[in-house]
């Protein structure tokens, strides 16, 4: 919270920075507006986030060796999701999260 408030002499008691009738008149006009100046800076804001990308659902099927297995994995980025259906063995992959059938054969 700023300290608004002009309290008594500053640096090594010397009045260098504000006279003392200046310093009267502002420590006057602290008191009457104190506690509203106090309650607004003690006020919590209430900071809204940002709302969460959906994640990614992808099953994807692989095949090694004649054995096919799936996989149901989560991406953040559509770049990640894209690097793994690049990788070596796949069959297969099917988006889970769009309404929309995205079957794809590689």
């Amino acid at each position: 919270m700023k300290n608004n408030y002009n309290k008594g002499p500053f640096r090594a008691y010397e009045y260098g920075k504000i006279p003392p009738y200046l310093k009267k008149y502002g420590n006057k006009k602290w008191r009457r507006t104190a506690t509203s100046e106090i309650k607004d800076h003690l006020t919590e804001s209430a900071k809204f986030r940002k709302k969460r990308r959906k994640r990614i659902w992808i099953k994807i099927t692989r095949e090694i060796n004649g054995v096919k297995r799936s996989d149901y994995r989560k991406y953040a980025t559509e770049k990640s999701c894209k690097d793994s259906i690049n990788r070596a063995h796949i069959i297969s992959y099917y988006t889970m999260n769009n309404k929309q059938k995205n079957n794809k054969q590689k």
